[in-house]
């Protein structure tokens, strides 16, 4: 084989390798426990690259994270709680433009997911909610987010798994949960797939769906706060957070 057709070879096998270990780009937005759990968990898989925004970020009109040349580039967006502080709602923190962005990202192709808690979906109280029903966010979701106060701060035991060969959850120990813990309270909306729900009200805990060409989750359960206390130490807690972003991306 010649010098100059082993260089060429050699340069094709290496970017059919970048190519094939490309790490997939997720932006999580939301607040800092949320945030640093996941990028715990996801450090653990070489093949996801977390950005993180964190709600202060989203005041920053001239911000490097939502250009469109940086909303081109992610694989999947994951939506956590945004608090800032008292009366400045998740839905009002984010403007109506950005998330007007998400949804034609997600319609083109990206993951979406939205993690539950008292500042997410609807919400728990007046001044520390979500807000997110009839918003462009709401749209994505393949659930039906309630217009009134939705939280459920009792929880639910061991849920129900609908669907265990789901890859957002399959493979994992759920005989060894004892308790999911608090959740929002959503509908599933017509087409979508209950993967996981409370067997005491029915109510769904992890939906799947899809909104144009890409994938959507709604997780209605917290993620790095009170309601969680029991579920995050479950040893395939972190796994499954891997496993849903797989899902999201592929």
């Amino acid at each position: 084989m010649s010098t100059t057709l082993l260089a060429v070879t050699l340069c094709l096998l290496v970017a059919g390798s970048s190519a094939v270990f490309a790490a997939s780009e997720i932006v999580f937005i939301g607040k800092g426990d949320q945030a640093h759990l996941l990028e715990q968990y996801f450090e653990a898989d070489p093949e996801i690259n977390l950005t993180i925004v964190y709600s202060e970020n989203l005041f920053d009109t001239d911000s490097p994270y939502f250009t469109p040349e940086a909303m081109a580039s992610y694989d999947a967006i994951i939506l956590g709680e945004v608090v800032i502080g008292d009366s400045l709602n998740g839905s009002l923190v984010m403007e109506p433009s950005l998330q007007e962005a998400i949804r034609e990202r997600v319609a083109a192709g990206a993951g979406f997911a939205h993690i539950g808690g008292w500042c997410s979906y609807q919400g728990g109280n007046p001044n520390w909610s979500g807000q997110w029903h009839g918003t462009p966010i709401a749209e994505i979701l393949p659930v039906h987010i309630s217009a009134e106060w939705d939280t459920n701060d009792d929880g639910c035991a061991t849920p129900v798994v609908h669907d265990a060969a789901h890859p957002v959850v399959a493979g994992l120990d759920w005989e060894a949960v004892t308790r999911f813990g608090g959740y929002n309270k959503v509908e599933a909306a017509e087409g979508s797939n209950v993967i996981l729900s409370d067997p005491a009200t029915g109510l769904p805990l992890i939906v799947v769906g899809s909104f144009g060409e890409g994938k959507t989750v709604a997780y209605t359960g917290g993620l790095g706060g009170g309601w969680d206390a029991d579920i995050i130490q479950w040893t395939d807690f972190p796994q499954l957070w891997r496993q849903l972003a797989r899902y999201l991306v592929n």
